[in-house]
């Protein structure tokens, strides 16, 4: 075979009109790509996700309630800085860092509601406690809350502070307003937000043997209502 007519065929192919430069970037790109199929596209796969979602917790049930106090929960206030779902940590007087991989798997104002119901059904205890609309013939009193801080700073120290009225039915008298300001020691959010949130929960318990006395003291002589 005659290989006098290679230069022509090579030229026709285009392979000679590569230019040096060029041909080092092709060779480049042909090895990233073989490097690329190699490792599976790994690099293109979204990273693993390490958000985790939390709840506030009541205390357990030493025993199941048996008395006949009707209560209705409204809903529970709490101020705009613990509307973002992330849980809030406080770094000062007036600086809050939200804890972006720490969710709330609930709104926060309904997981308090839910906790703080479950718990004054123990500590009073009733097993009526109502937190959706009821009639005024039904309770023997309402409870509103009002929350001004709650949260962890970076040490792991909780606060909650909150105002709360208790009213007779039908919301026509108040029978005690009262305030708590309560601080419980936690590790710090740094060790793992479960600890944090298990911080608050301890705090809402507080909360809830606070309004449980003043419930007891304020409907204290009164006919017990035993409307289910």
């Amino acid at each position: 075979m005659n290989t006098t007519h290679k230069p022509y065929v090579l030229e026709a192919l285009g392979c000679l009109k590569i230019r040096p430069r060029a041909r080092t970037l092709l060779t480049s790109l042909c090895s990233i790509m073989l490097w690329v199929g190699l490792t599976g596209c790994s690099f293109l796969k979204p990273a693993k996700s390490t958000t985790r979602y939390y709840v506030l917790t009541p205390i357990a049930a030493t025993q199941s309630g048996s008395g006949s106090l009707a209560v209705g929960l409204g809903q529970v206030k709490l101020p705009p800085y613990l509307f973002n779902t992330s849980l809030a940590v406080s770094k000062g007087t007036n600086e809050v860092e939200y804890v972006d991989s720490a969710l709330w798997a609930e709104r926060l104002d309904a997981g308090f509601q839910r906790v703080l119901a479950a718990n004054l059904a123990i500590v009073l205890p009733t097993e009526q406690v109502r937190m959706s609309a009821w009639r005024s013939e039904e309770v023997a009193a309402e409870v509103y809350v009002t929350i001004e801080q709650f949260d962890v700073d970076v040490s792991g120290q909780g606060v909650l502070i909150a105002r709360w009225r208790i009213l007779s039915p039908g919301g026509e008298k108040v029978l005690k307003p009262g305030g708590s300001r309560l601080s419980r020691q936690g590790p710090p959010p740094d060790a793992g937000a479960s600890g944090a949130v298990a911080t608050l929960s301890e705090l809402v318990a507080d909360l809830s043997r606070e309004l449980a006395q003043a419930l007891q003291q304020a409907t204290s002589g009164q006919r017990p209502s035993s409307g289910k």
